[in-house]
């Protein structure tokens, strides 16, 4: 069981990391996708849920040895390339998935929804490769 605790804590971080990150996209997306196309939102939606999703993991999840401004910096070089990897794919999903033909004539409401579920699969997949980068690099401790 001990050996399970860490990623059970993982994916409870990640999936509120997650859960805040979709409200952050839907409300961006319900507010202001007349004007914000997909690939701002999600840069914006990830910086935001980036930072939260830094903290739960350094204080909860992760025995480190370093300090939590060297943390950061590592976890950054991480996040910002997977932001960008991250953006570029909901972009594709939703030109591939005709996002704007199957949100025409749904109220603003739906269209956020199905917006913001798009999201969903291309983050599993990059969530579970963030655990491994973070466990053995990010937070990886020191051999003695």
């Amino acid at each position: 069981m001990k050996k399970a605790k860490q990623p059970i804590l993982y994916a409870v971080c990640a999936v509120s990391s997650f859960l805040f990150e979709y409200l952050v996209l839907f409300l961006l997306e319900f507010f202001f996708g007349a004007w914000m196309g997909e690939f701002a939102q999600k840069i914006v939606a990830r910086i935001l849920s980036s930072f939260l999703n830094f903290n739960l993991n350094f204080r909860f999840v992760f025995p480190r040895d370093e300090s939590y401004g060297k943390s950061l910096v590592k976890y950054y070089c991480l996040a910002i390339p997977v932001m960008f990897i991250s953006a570029a794919l909901l972009d594709l999903v939703a030109k591939w998935v005709r996002i704007d033909e199957l949100t025409a004539g749904c109220s603003r409401f739906a269209a956020a929804v199905l917006h913001t579920l798009i999201n969903a699969p291309v983050d599993i997949v990059i969530a579970i490769c963030n655990f491994l980068i973070q466990k053995f690099w990010v937070f990886a401790k020191k051999r003695k």
